[in-house]
C-alpha cells in the first residue's frame, strides 16, 4: 500500500538512559532529583510527561504559593535530567518506551524505569451526567488554572474526597458562586477520618485552613447527585441523602467519586496489578518486573507527601543505594496508613450503583447505555458486543465505572494506551513486529 502524507511515519529518535521516569508529579520529580544527585558522571535520566511544565495534577500551575513544590521543581534543573514532553503510548518486550511528541515519535531505552503515572477521577454514572456543564472535580480545577472563565457561574461540587475543598477555594478565587459541597461519604466515615487526622497534623492544619475559607458555603455529608437536567446544557441537579431529595438550579457541576490509579502502562510492561487496581510493589517500591519501580498515586491514592517519600526511596533502590534507603524508609509506613484511610473513607457507596437507569449512558465515547451493558458478564464480552471502551478515552472513564457498577475488571491492555496519530500507529505496528 502506498504511504500517503496522512499516514507517513513521523520522525523517530531513540534516547538511551540510565533511568526513565514516567510522570513529573511529586513522585516523579522526587525520583528524578534523588537519582540525579547520586548518578555517576555521564549518566542520564529522562523525565517524561505530557505537560510542558512539571508538577502533575497536584502541583499544576504557579508554584510560588507552595514552597515545597517550588523547592523540588527548582532542583529539577540538573545537568543529568533531560525532560521530554510527550505521551507514552506503547512499549516493546525489552521495556523500550514508545512516545508520541510534538516532533514525532521517540523511543526511550532505559536500564531502569520508575512509573509515576498518577491517578484519575472515578465517575459513577447517573441520569444526565453527560450534559454540557458537568465535569470532573479535578478536571474543573485544571481548566480554571488554565484560564477557563467561571466568574459569576453557579457551581455545585458533589462526590467524594478531600480534593473538593481546594477546588471550591479555587472556584471562589476566580469568582464562581459555590452553592454547595456535597460529600457522599456517611457522617460516621467522616468522623472516623477526622479522628485519625490527629496523627497527621499537617493534613489537619490544611483542612482547617480550607474550612476557614469555605465556612460560608453550605456543606452536606451522606449526600449525592441523583440526577441532573437541562434542555441543551446543565440547568439543575437533584441531591439526595437516600430519604429526601432537593433540587438546586446551577450552571456548573463538578463530580468525582474519589480516584483510581493509572495502571495501563504498568500492565502493558508486564507489571502485576493487585486486586484493588493498584500497581503491586514490594517494600523497595519494585514491581513484579525487576527493573521497573512505581511510586505515587498509581500505587494507591495518598497525596503528595507519600509520593515524595516513595519517589526518593524508589530512586535509591533503583541505584542500589541500600544504606541510604534503609535510613529513609522509616518515614513511609505512616503515609501508607494515610492512603488506606483515604480509601476506607471515600470509596463509593452502594446507593450510587443502584440509582443508574436503563438509558443512562455509561460509555460516553460510544454512547452505550446501562441497559446494553448489564446483560453481559464481563468487560471483554461487553467490549466485543457493544464497543464499550473502544472510543477515544480507551476505557479510562467507562472502565472504572463498569468496575464499580458491574464488578468487571479490565482483562488486558493493548497499545496504544492513549489516543495517537495515524503515523504513530505505524510505529506501533513496527514495535509489535520486532517484539
Amino acid at each position: 500500500m502506498k504511504t500517503t502524507s496522512r499516514t507517513k511515519p513521523p520522525k523517530r529518535e531513540t534516547l538511551l538512559a540510565r533511568l526513565a521516569v514516567v510522570g513529573s508529579g511529586p513522585g516523579g520529580i522526587a525520583a528524578a532529583v534523588t537519582a540525579a544527585e547520586h548518578l555517576r558522571a555521564g549518566e542520564r535520566i529522562v523525565l517524561i510527561d505530557e505537560q510542558p511544565a512539571p508538577g502533575g495534577q497536584i502541583w499544576r500551575g504557579p508554584q510560588k504559593s507552595d514552597p515545597v513544590a517550588q523547592r523540588w521543581i527548582e532542583r529539577l534543573n540538573h545537568e543529568s535530567i533531560e525532560p521530554v514532553q510527550g505521551q507514552v503510548i506503547g512499549a516493546d518486550s525489552g521495556h523500550t518506551l514508545l512516545l508520541e511528541t510534538a516532533k514525532g515519535t521517540m523511543r526511550v531505552a532505559a536500564e531502569t524505569i520508575i512509573l509515576a503515572t498518577g491517578a484519575r477521577e472515578r465517575f459513577v454514572p447517573f441520569p444526565g451526567w453527560t450534559l454540557p456543564g458537568i465535569s470532573g472535580i479535578g478536571g474543573l480545577q485544571a481548566m480554571m488554572k488554565s484560564g477557563w472563565p467561571v466568574k459569576g457561574k453557579r457551581l455545585v461540587i458533589a462526590g467524594s474526597g478531600p480534593l473538593m475543598f481546594p477546588v471550591a477555594a479555587t472556584a471562589m478565587k476566580f469568582g464562581a458562586k459555590v452553592l454547595e459541597i456535597a460529600e457522599q461519604a456517611a457522617w460516621w466515615r467522616l468522623a472516623y477520618f477526622a479522628l485519625h487526622l490527629a496523627a497527621y497534623p499537617e493534613k489537619l492544619f490544611e483542612g482547617l485552613r480550607f474550612f476557614a475559607k469555605l465556612w460560608s458555603i453550605p456543606q452536606s455529608h451522606g449526600t449525592w447527585i441523583k440526577r441532573a437536567g437541562g434542555t441543551e446544557k446543565l440547568e439543575w441537579v437533584e441531591l439526595t441523602d437516600g430519604s429526601r431529595t432537593r433540587r438546586i438550579d446551577c450552571d456548573l457541576l463538578a463530580i468525582g467519586a474519589h480516584l483510581v490509579p493509572n495502571t495501563e502502562l504498568a500492565a502493558l510492561l508486564g507489571c502485576r496489578i493487585d486486586s484493588a487496581g493498584r500497581i503491586a510493589i514490594d517494600q523497595e517500591l519494585r514491581t513484579s518486573e525487576k527493573k521497573i519501580f512505581a511510586v505515587g498515586e498509581c500505587t494507591g491514592v495518598g497525596g503528595a507527601d507519600r509520593a515524595l517519600i516513595q519517589g526518593q526511596l524508589a530512586a535509591l533502590a533503583a541505584l542500589n543505594l541500600h544504606e541510604l534507603f534503609a535510613h529513609h524508609v522509616g518515614a513511609l509506613p505512616r503515609w501508607e496508613r494515610f492512603s488506606r484511610l483515604l480509601d476506607a473513607t471515600f470509596s463509593p457507596r452502594e446507593e450510587l450503583k443502584r440509582q443508574i437507569q436503563g438509558d443512562t449512558i455509561v460509555c460516553r465515547c460510544e454512547d452505550i447505555p446501562h441497559e446494553s451493558l448489564c446483560r453481559h458478564d464481563s468487560w471483554r464480552e461487553a467490549k466485543l458486543q457493544t464497543r464499550c471502551g473502544m472510543g477515544p478515552c480507551q476505557g479510562r472513564v467507562c472502565g472504572p465505572a463498569a468496575q464499580t457498577i458491574y464488578g468487571w475488571g479490565v482483562e488486558s491492555v493493548r497499545p496504544p494506551i492513549l489516543p495517537c496519530k495515524g503515523g504513530t500507529l505505524l510505529e506501533l505496528d513496527k514495535t509489535e513486529m520486532n517484539s
